[in-house]
Protein backbone atom coordinates (compact mmCIF):
# COMPACT_ATOMS: atom_id res chain seq x y z
CA UNK A 1 0.00 0.00 0.00
CA UNK A 2 0.97 3.26 -1.19
CA UNK A 3 1.73 6.16 1.51
CA UNK A 4 0.59 9.76 0.22
CA UNK A 5 2.86 12.19 2.26
CA UNK A 6 1.32 15.76 3.59
CA UNK A 7 1.41 17.68 7.12
CA UNK A 8 -0.86 17.67 9.61
CA UNK A 9 -3.35 21.04 9.78
CA UNK A 10 -3.42 21.28 13.55
CA UNK A 11 0.41 20.78 14.46
CA UNK A 12 2.45 20.34 11.19
CA UNK A 13 3.69 17.68 10.92
CA UNK A 14 5.05 15.40 8.40
CA UNK A 15 2.14 12.61 8.06
CA UNK A 16 1.67 9.90 5.24
CA UNK A 17 -2.01 9.27 4.53
CA UNK A 18 -2.64 5.32 3.39
CA UNK A 19 -3.49 5.00 -0.35
CA UNK A 20 -8.01 4.92 0.13
CA UNK A 21 -8.10 6.66 3.56
CA UNK A 22 -10.52 8.91 4.28
CA UNK A 23 -10.23 10.30 7.74
CA UNK A 24 -6.87 9.59 9.93
CA UNK A 25 -5.76 10.24 13.05
CA UNK A 26 -1.90 12.83 13.70
CA UNK A 27 0.19 10.35 15.13
CA UNK A 28 1.93 13.19 16.81
CA UNK A 29 -0.68 15.50 17.81
CA UNK A 30 -4.01 13.20 18.42
CA UNK A 31 -5.68 15.46 15.46
CA UNK A 32 -8.57 13.95 13.45
CA UNK A 33 -7.99 14.91 9.54
CA UNK A 34 -10.32 14.57 7.02
CA UNK A 35 -8.61 13.53 4.31
CA UNK A 36 -10.20 15.48 1.73
CA UNK A 37 -9.36 18.81 3.14
CA UNK A 38 -6.13 18.14 2.65
CA UNK A 39 -5.74 16.47 -0.39
CA UNK A 40 -9.14 17.71 -2.25
CA UNK A 41 -12.04 15.33 -2.61
CA UNK A 42 -11.59 14.90 -6.32
CA UNK A 43 -8.16 13.59 -5.78
CA UNK A 44 -9.10 11.37 -2.58
CA UNK A 45 -11.92 9.82 -5.19
CA UNK A 46 -10.15 9.50 -7.90
CA UNK A 47 -7.66 7.62 -5.53
CA UNK A 48 -10.46 5.54 -4.43
CA UNK A 49 -11.49 4.62 -7.84
CA UNK A 50 -7.85 3.48 -8.76
CA UNK A 51 -7.82 1.17 -6.00
CA UNK A 52 -11.05 -0.19 -7.03
CA UNK A 53 -10.44 -1.35 -10.74
CA UNK A 54 -6.74 -2.60 -9.41
CA UNK A 55 -8.78 -4.96 -6.93
CA UNK A 56 -11.19 -5.60 -9.37
CA UNK A 57 -8.01 -6.61 -12.01
CA UNK A 58 -7.25 -9.30 -9.22
CA UNK A 59 -10.44 -10.51 -8.72
CA UNK A 60 -10.75 -9.40 -5.33
CA UNK A 61 -14.51 -8.07 -4.96
CA UNK A 62 -14.92 -7.50 -1.71
CA UNK A 63 -12.29 -4.80 -1.55
CA UNK A 64 -12.94 -3.22 -4.41
CA UNK A 65 -16.56 -3.09 -3.23
CA UNK A 66 -15.43 -1.05 0.08
CA UNK A 67 -13.18 1.57 -2.15
CA UNK A 68 -16.05 1.86 -4.44
CA UNK A 69 -18.48 2.62 -1.48
CA UNK A 70 -15.74 5.10 -0.31
CA UNK A 71 -15.88 6.84 -3.48
CA UNK A 72 -19.46 7.17 -3.92
CA UNK A 73 -19.45 8.82 -0.23
CA UNK A 74 -17.41 11.31 -1.65
CA UNK A 75 -19.19 12.14 -4.66
CA UNK A 76 -23.14 10.23 -4.83
CA UNK A 77 -23.00 11.05 -8.76
CA UNK A 78 -20.41 9.37 -9.69
CA UNK A 79 -21.75 6.75 -12.32
CA UNK A 80 -18.67 4.34 -12.72
CA UNK A 81 -18.64 3.57 -9.08
CA UNK A 82 -22.42 2.72 -9.28
CA UNK A 83 -21.45 0.31 -12.20
CA UNK A 84 -18.42 -1.02 -9.91
CA UNK A 85 -20.66 -1.09 -7.10
CA UNK A 86 -23.28 -3.08 -8.90
CA UNK A 87 -20.65 -6.00 -10.34
CA UNK A 88 -19.27 -6.31 -6.85
CA UNK A 89 -22.53 -6.75 -5.54
CA UNK A 90 -23.36 -9.55 -7.97
CA UNK A 91 -20.07 -11.33 -7.49
CA UNK A 92 -19.82 -11.33 -3.38
CA UNK A 93 -23.81 -11.50 -2.22
CA UNK A 94 -25.69 -14.80 -1.59
CA UNK A 95 -28.15 -15.93 -3.52
CA UNK A 96 -30.25 -15.62 -0.79
CA UNK A 97 -29.58 -11.92 -0.05
CA UNK A 98 -31.23 -11.42 -2.94
CA UNK A 99 -28.08 -10.42 -4.88
CA UNK A 100 -29.65 -10.15 -8.33
CA UNK A 101 -31.97 -7.69 -7.33
CA UNK A 102 -29.84 -5.46 -5.53
CA UNK A 103 -27.12 -5.76 -8.43
CA UNK A 104 -29.79 -4.42 -10.87
CA UNK A 105 -30.89 -1.51 -8.07
CA UNK A 106 -27.42 -0.10 -8.62
CA UNK A 107 -27.22 -0.69 -12.43
CA UNK A 108 -30.04 1.51 -12.62
CA UNK A 109 -28.22 4.30 -10.25
CA UNK A 110 -25.13 4.30 -12.75
CA UNK A 111 -27.35 4.96 -15.60
CA UNK A 112 -28.96 7.61 -14.03
CA UNK A 113 -26.04 9.63 -13.40
CA UNK A 114 -24.61 8.95 -16.36
CA UNK A 115 -24.12 11.57 -19.14
CA UNK A 116 -26.82 10.52 -21.66
CA UNK A 117 -24.20 9.75 -24.86
CA UNK A 118 -22.65 7.70 -22.54
CA UNK A 119 -26.10 5.71 -20.91
CA UNK A 120 -26.34 3.05 -24.13
CA UNK A 121 -23.03 1.72 -23.67
CA UNK A 122 -23.02 1.13 -19.98
CA UNK A 123 -26.32 -0.72 -20.63
CA UNK A 124 -24.35 -2.64 -22.87
CA UNK A 125 -21.55 -3.55 -20.08
CA UNK A 126 -23.83 -3.75 -17.69
CA UNK A 127 -25.35 -6.73 -19.82
CA UNK A 128 -22.19 -8.45 -20.32
CA UNK A 129 -21.53 -7.86 -16.39
CA UNK A 130 -24.92 -9.77 -15.77
CA UNK A 131 -24.28 -12.60 -17.58
CA UNK A 132 -21.11 -13.06 -16.16
CA UNK A 133 -22.23 -12.91 -13.10
CA UNK A 134 -24.90 -15.38 -13.76
CA UNK A 135 -22.79 -18.27 -14.84
CA UNK A 136 -20.85 -18.25 -12.17
CA UNK A 137 -23.57 -18.66 -9.69
CA UNK A 138 -24.48 -21.47 -12.02
CA UNK A 139 -23.17 -24.83 -10.77
CA UNK A 140 -23.92 -23.73 -7.30
CA UNK A 141 -27.80 -23.48 -8.62
CA UNK A 142 -27.60 -26.96 -10.56
CA UNK A 143 -25.93 -28.35 -7.62
CA UNK A 144 -28.74 -27.10 -5.33
CA UNK A 145 -31.21 -28.53 -7.64
CA UNK A 146 -29.36 -32.03 -7.51
CA UNK A 147 -28.98 -32.30 -3.72
CA UNK A 148 -32.68 -31.76 -3.69
CA UNK A 149 -33.85 -34.30 -5.72
CA UNK A 150 -31.12 -37.08 -4.24
CA UNK A 151 -32.36 -36.62 -0.42
CA UNK A 152 -35.64 -38.55 0.41
CA UNK A 153 -36.95 -36.06 3.48
CA UNK A 154 -40.32 -35.23 1.95
CA UNK A 155 -40.58 -32.01 4.15
CA UNK A 156 -37.65 -30.38 3.51
CA UNK A 157 -38.10 -30.79 0.07
CA UNK A 158 -41.15 -29.17 0.56
CA UNK A 159 -39.85 -26.20 2.30
CA UNK A 160 -37.28 -25.95 0.06
CA UNK A 161 -39.24 -25.83 -3.06
CA UNK A 162 -40.84 -22.55 -2.56
CA UNK A 163 -37.15 -20.70 -1.92
CA UNK A 164 -35.40 -22.60 -5.24
CA UNK A 165 -38.85 -21.16 -7.22
CA UNK A 166 -37.97 -17.87 -6.11
CA UNK A 167 -34.43 -18.06 -7.34
CA UNK A 168 -35.24 -19.30 -10.29
CA UNK A 169 -37.63 -16.63 -10.53
CA UNK A 170 -35.05 -14.13 -9.88
CA UNK A 171 -32.48 -15.80 -12.48
CA UNK A 172 -35.15 -14.87 -14.99
CA UNK A 173 -36.07 -11.56 -14.50
CA UNK A 174 -32.17 -10.85 -14.28
CA UNK A 175 -31.31 -12.27 -17.17
CA UNK A 176 -34.28 -10.26 -19.25
CA UNK A 177 -32.86 -6.99 -17.74
CA UNK A 178 -29.76 -7.57 -19.65
CA UNK A 179 -31.95 -8.35 -22.74
CA UNK A 180 -33.17 -5.12 -22.24
CA UNK A 181 -29.82 -3.29 -21.84
CA UNK A 182 -28.31 -4.71 -24.55
CA UNK A 183 -31.03 -6.59 -26.79
CA UNK A 184 -28.00 -7.26 -29.68
CA UNK A 185 -25.75 -9.18 -27.47
CA UNK A 186 -25.59 -12.37 -28.65
CA UNK A 187 -24.36 -14.35 -24.96
CA UNK A 188 -27.32 -13.26 -23.42
CA UNK A 189 -29.83 -14.49 -26.23
CA UNK A 190 -28.10 -17.91 -25.92
CA UNK A 191 -28.30 -17.16 -21.59
CA UNK A 192 -32.08 -16.41 -21.54
CA UNK A 193 -32.97 -19.44 -24.41
CA UNK A 194 -31.38 -21.73 -21.32
CA UNK A 195 -33.42 -20.10 -18.16
CA UNK A 196 -36.56 -19.85 -20.04
CA UNK A 197 -36.44 -23.34 -21.26
CA UNK A 198 -34.92 -24.86 -18.28
CA UNK A 199 -31.26 -25.79 -19.14
CA UNK A 200 -29.79 -23.63 -16.72
CA UNK A 201 -31.38 -25.17 -13.64
CA UNK A 202 -30.58 -28.38 -15.05
CA UNK A 203 -27.41 -29.98 -12.88
CA UNK A 204 -25.04 -31.80 -15.52
CA UNK A 205 -23.81 -33.74 -12.04
CA UNK A 206 -25.11 -37.39 -12.91
CA UNK A 207 -27.42 -38.57 -9.68
CA UNK A 208 -27.04 -42.10 -10.79
CA UNK A 209 -23.65 -42.53 -11.05
CA UNK A 210 -22.33 -39.39 -9.14
CA UNK A 211 -19.57 -38.00 -12.40
CA UNK A 212 -18.97 -35.04 -12.63
CA UNK A 213 -18.23 -33.15 -15.68
CA UNK A 214 -14.91 -31.24 -15.72
CA UNK A 215 -16.20 -27.73 -14.75
CA UNK A 216 -17.32 -28.80 -11.32
CA UNK A 217 -14.23 -28.54 -9.10
CA UNK A 218 -12.21 -31.13 -7.91
CA UNK A 219 -13.57 -31.15 -4.36
CA UNK A 220 -17.22 -31.76 -5.41
CA UNK A 221 -15.45 -34.82 -7.51
CA UNK A 222 -13.83 -36.34 -4.46
CA UNK A 223 -17.08 -35.85 -2.50
CA UNK A 224 -19.09 -37.75 -5.14
CA UNK A 225 -16.78 -40.66 -5.37
CA UNK A 226 -16.91 -40.87 -1.58
CA UNK A 227 -20.43 -40.64 -1.63
CA UNK A 228 -21.00 -43.11 -4.35
CA UNK A 229 -19.08 -45.88 -1.66
CA UNK A 230 -21.98 -47.61 0.07
CA UNK A 231 -21.49 -47.18 4.31
CA UNK A 232 -20.45 -50.66 6.06
CA UNK A 233 -23.92 -52.33 7.67
CA UNK A 234 -23.23 -55.20 10.12
CA UNK A 235 -24.45 -58.66 8.82
CA UNK A 236 -28.08 -59.23 10.28
CA UNK A 237 -30.51 -57.48 8.48
CA UNK A 238 -32.69 -58.75 5.45
CA UNK A 239 -31.15 -57.45 1.60
CA UNK A 240 -34.29 -55.29 1.87
CA UNK A 241 -33.43 -53.80 5.51
CA UNK A 242 -29.83 -52.98 3.92
CA UNK A 243 -30.78 -51.29 0.92
CA UNK A 244 -33.32 -49.30 2.79
CA UNK A 245 -30.68 -48.09 5.34
CA UNK A 246 -28.21 -47.48 2.41
CA UNK A 247 -30.48 -45.27 0.22
CA UNK A 248 -31.30 -43.05 3.21
CA UNK A 249 -27.51 -43.49 5.12
CA UNK A 250 -26.10 -41.89 1.62
CA UNK A 251 -28.78 -39.35 1.43
CA UNK A 252 -28.82 -37.99 4.33
CA UNK A 253 -24.57 -37.89 4.31
CA UNK A 254 -25.12 -36.42 1.29
CA UNK A 255 -27.03 -33.50 2.45
CA UNK A 256 -24.55 -32.94 5.50
CA UNK A 257 -21.95 -32.57 3.86
CA UNK A 258 -22.45 -30.81 0.75
CA UNK A 259 -24.40 -27.80 2.91
CA UNK A 260 -21.06 -27.83 4.96
CA UNK A 261 -19.57 -27.65 1.33
CA UNK A 262 -21.84 -24.53 0.46
CA UNK A 263 -21.23 -22.82 4.06
CA UNK A 264 -17.64 -23.24 3.73
CA UNK A 265 -17.60 -21.77 0.51
CA UNK A 266 -20.27 -18.79 1.82
CA UNK A 267 -22.99 -19.12 -0.51
CA UNK A 268 -25.63 -20.44 1.01
CA UNK A 269 -27.25 -21.50 -1.91
CA UNK A 270 -30.95 -22.48 -0.52
CA UNK A 271 -30.10 -23.54 3.09
CA UNK A 272 -30.04 -21.00 6.06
Amino acid sequence: MQLIPAKCPDCGADIKIPEGSTQIVCEFCGGNILVTDLLGSIAVMQNCMTLAFTAMESGNYKDAYDHFNRAIEIDLKNPNAWFGKAVCTGMTRKLNENSFGLMIDLFENAFKYAPADKQANMKKNAAAEIVKVLRKSEKIIQLGTELLALQDDKEFAASTANEISNIKEKVKITVLKAQEYDPSNKDVTVLLDEVTGGKFFEPEWDAADHKTDDSISKEFKSLADKLNTPPQVDAGPSPVSQNENTKKGGCSLMLIILMMVFTAAGFLLIFR
